[in-house]
């Protein structure tokens, strides 16, 4: 078994990715960091501020590292303190979050920053130029009235999965919409064997996305959950664990492994923390049967979440302050947003794969498509498809035809979209 700290290092690894190098550059402020491509004159690039989900980690390490050696290079500045901080902090206009400590890259070396005491309304402290989120706006509770005010625009990313674990020593390998409502509703009054142990639930809390959108699913208010916060178990106190790690961690350690069950957004199941939790297969209130995330249990195609059987996923989103057209008001902030979501592309920078490596999935290999929290499903055919390239990055191997040009490709996907390292025969 993996000591605390061991596991705290993992999950911290987990949580951001790519971010995590050893030997982090010494702070300095965030406003005055050096062009890293020649640091020796005197340009101090513009800096773009972003501020939320943990699950863009990966985004914001690789994007770093590439614009900071880029011809015009960019600084982006990346606190992960939760999609639901990150949001209420964005519409409020409140300062930045200082911890967890800005993290950026300089090349390829990380480094923590100083939030400046100045640059922000009112002369303060900075606030985000992107405010992400694993949910709509409106789910963390931050929006009077639930709707994006005059001058705000929601940027969709990948899609995430929200998944509930067990200890990998469980039996249980399913859990319904009922149940869960009962569990996470009631805690030890659930009537739900084996689930009947509130000390034994581990939840998140009323600053965590992971936890709005499965109250969005199974109808149990964001606020009012049963179970226990993960990050207050004494454990995870004593060794200063909170968020995702704090509830594997809390699996982990529990003696009674039959009758523990968490929450966790999909991003947080890795080849490492996948040693120690098993993820549940998820019946929705109008489903037979229930369906795991992938395939199978073990598979990492995505497939379910893909064709509408998996229901509890959204799209990662970031908010951006817009002109009267929709347009990011600061250019450099349009560029940033242009590269995240995918419609410009960057040297060094594979979003597909980064995607289908920390368990996203780019809406051009999705079936289906929703346009609230949790809301009805649509069908949905991408121009542009990426469905056989996911696949190709996600698992290793691709049923579709690999091409050059679209005379290489059959009339039944005729289209051939061009991917590196290989392209492959699509429909759209």
């Amino acid at each position: 078994m993996k000591t605390t700290s061991e596991l705290a290092l993992a999950m911290s690894l987990a949580a951001l990715a790519l971010l995590a190098r050893p030997s982090p550059a010494k702070a300095a402020s965030c406003d005055a960091l050096p062009d890293a491509a020649s640091p020796s004159n005197g340009v101090t690039p513009p800096v773009v501020y972003v501020e939320g989900a943990n699950a863009v980690g990966p985004f914001i390490a690789l994007l770093q590292q590439a614009l900071s050696v880029d011809p015009n290079p960019i600084n982006l500045v990346y606190v992960g303190d939760g999609g639901c901080v990150g949001a209420t902090n964005f519409f409020t206009s409140a300062p930045i979050s200082a911890k967890p400590s800005p993290i950026y890259y300089s090349g390829q070396t990380q480094g923590t920053c100083t939030l400046p005491k100045t640059g922000g309304p009112n002369g303060g402290p900075p606030t985000a130029d992107i405010g992400a989120s694993d949910v709509y706006a409106p789910t963390c509770g931050t929006l009077p009235g639930g709707k994006l005010p005059a001058g705000v625009s929601d940027f969709l990313g990948p899609i995430q999965p929200m998944v509930f674990v067990v200890p990998s020593a469980s039996t249980q390998t399913a859990i319904s919409a009922t149940a869960a409502y009962f569990v996470f509703g009631f805690g030890s009054d659930s009537g739900v064997a084996p689930w009947t142990v509130n000390g034994s639930i581990y939840r998140r809390n009323t600053t965590a996305a992971t936890q709005a959108l499965i109250a969005v699913g199974i109808g149990v208010p964001f606020a009012s959950w049963a179970g226990v916060d993960a990050a207050t178990v004494p454990v995870n106190v004593s060794a200063g664990i909170s968020g995702a790690a704090a509830v594997i961690n809390a699996l982990e350690v529990d003696p009674n492994p039959e009758q523990a069950i968490g929450i966790l957004a999909d991003t947080n199941v890795d080849p490492t923390t996948a040693i120690h939790i098993n993820v549940l297969a998820y019946k929705d209130f109008d489903q037979s049967c229930g369906y795991f995330p992938d395939s199978t249990a073990t598979a990492h195609d995505k497939a379910n979440v893909r064709d509408g059987h998996y229901s509890l996923w959204g799209p990662l989103h970031f908010f951006v302050r817009v002109d009267a057209n929709g347009l990011p008001t600061n250019s450099d902030v349009a560029r940033v947003m242009a590269l995240m979501t995918g419609t410009q592309s960057l040297a060094g920078v594979d979003l597909t794969q980064i995607e289908a490596q920390t368990n996203l999935v780019p809406p051009c290999a999705m079936n289906v498509t929703r346009s609230s929290e949790l809301g009805p499903l649509a069908s949905y055919a991408p121009t542009g498809s990426c469905a056989c390239y996911f696949d190709y990055v996600a698992t290793g191997a691709s049923s579709c035809s690999p091409c050059l040009k679209a005379s290489d490709c059959p009339p039944s996907a005729p289209v051939c979209n061009v991917s590196t390292p290989v392209s492959f025969c699509e429909t759209q």
